[in-house]
């Protein structure tokens, strides 16, 4: 039994290590720690190479998106408030969710269809609509909007079931743990937003 855990983990560790720097950037974000930009960068190189490897090229190309919103998240925290300062919690506009409604959809569809005819990904549909919602998600959260929290709830328990169906065993376990930290966050930010606006 030892020696089955060991070869597991040691087959395994660039994901257990992604999974939990994954895990403490999500709950640092949740508190409204800026520090969780830098530990998600970790999460996503690691993950970027075992979706790769996974021949889940979305998720893989995702990543570079987020190493990206990583970065621009961490310093929109920092100075993207008045007089640069850290900016506070809010909502989406009406007609900003209404546009990012109509790219979520549309690119999910054409990314599908795209990697579905053009590549030998994995569930090309089930992957583009991590993606391309992913991608929406991270522009929410970098934006502060409490908003984002109720996608990631979504997109987590989607990715659940994507990572057990690939034997990604680490992965859907670190997902649905995510989908349970984002309830957190989205619990955490509600009462920030309402300290906020006393």
């Amino acid at each position: 039994m030892t020696s089955i855990v060991f070869d597991y983990l040691s087959e395994n560790y660039l994901e257990i290590i992604a999974a939990i720097a994954g895990i403490a950037g999500v709950f640092l974000t949740a508190k409204e720690i800026i520090w969780c930009w830098p530990v998600a960068l970790i999460n996503v190189v690691l993950s970027a190479i075992v979706f790769y490897q996974s021949r889940l090229y979305q998720d893989a190309i995702l990543q570079i998106f987020y190493f990206v919103m990583t970065i621009y998240g961490f310093y929109f925290w920092l100075k993207g408030g008045k007089e640069n300062t850290a900016p506070p919690i809010r909502h989406i506009t009406f007609s900003l969710s209404i546009v990012l409604l109509s790219i979520g959809i549309i690119f999910t569809f054409l990314s599908g269809w795209f990697f579905e005819h053009y590549t030998d990904a994995s569930l090309p549909y089930l992957d583009a609509t991590t993606t391309v919602w992913g991608i929406i998600g991270t522009f929410l959260m970098a934006r502060k909007m409490i908003e984002n929290w109720w996608l990631w709830i979504v997109i987590d328990l989607l990715c659940t079931g994507i990572y057990i169906y690939k034997h990604l065993f680490v992965f859907s376990f670190l997902y649905f743990f995510f989908t349970i930290l984002a309830v957190y966050g989205l619990i955490e930010w509600q009462k920030k937003i309402k300290l906020q606006q006393s």
